[in-house]
C-alpha cells in the first residue's frame, strides 16, 4: 500500500505524465483500498473504538474519507480523484440499507456532495 502511494504522488515526475484516464484505474483506489485495510484491520482485532458504535464508527470513517477526497481533489485539482469515493459511498449504502438504515442516506448524501465536487473541478479545468 505504502509503495503506492508513493508511486502516485511521484508519478508527475516522469518526463511524459500519464493522462487523467490512464491513472484512473491506478491510484484512485489507493484512499479508498487504504480506509478499507485499516477498518478491516481493527475489526479483526476487535478493536472497540473507543466505544463507539458500530455505526457511528462508519460515519466517523465516511465524513473522513469526504474530507480526504475534498482536500486530495481541490489540491491537486483532480477531478477523477473523488469519483472512486463516489462509487465507494454508493456501494456503503446499497450494503447497509437493510441493517443500518441510518447510514444508507448519509452515504447517499455524501456520494452526491463529492460527485458535485468532482463536476465543478472538471468544470474549472476544462474552463467550459
Amino acid at each position: 500500500m505504502i509503495n503506492l502511494i508513493i508511486i502516485y504522488t511521484n508519478i508527475n515526475e516522469v518526463e511524459q505524465p500519464l493522462s487523467t484516464y490512464s491513472l484512473f484505474p491506478f491510484n484512485r483506489w489507493v484512499s479508498v483500498a487504504a480506509i478499507a485495510d485499516i477498518s478491516y484491520y481493527l475489526t479483526s482485532i476487535s478493536w472497540k473504538g473507543f466505544e463507539i458504535s458500530n455505526v457511528t464508527g462508519t460515519i466517523v470513517m465516511m465524513i473522513a474519507a469526504t474530507i480526504l477526497a475534498f482536500v486530495f481533489a481541490v489540491k491537486n485539482r483532480d477531478w477523477c480523484y473523488p469519483l472512486v469515493f463516489f462509487w465507494a459511498f454508493i456501494g456503503i449504502g446499497v450494503r447497509n440499507s437493510t441493517l443500518y438504515p441510518t447510514i444508507t442516506p448519509l452515504s447517499y448524501i455524501l456520494a452526491v456532495l463529492i460527485l458535485i465536487l468532482s463536476f465543478t473541478i472538471f468544470i474549472k479545468k476544462t474552463g467550459k
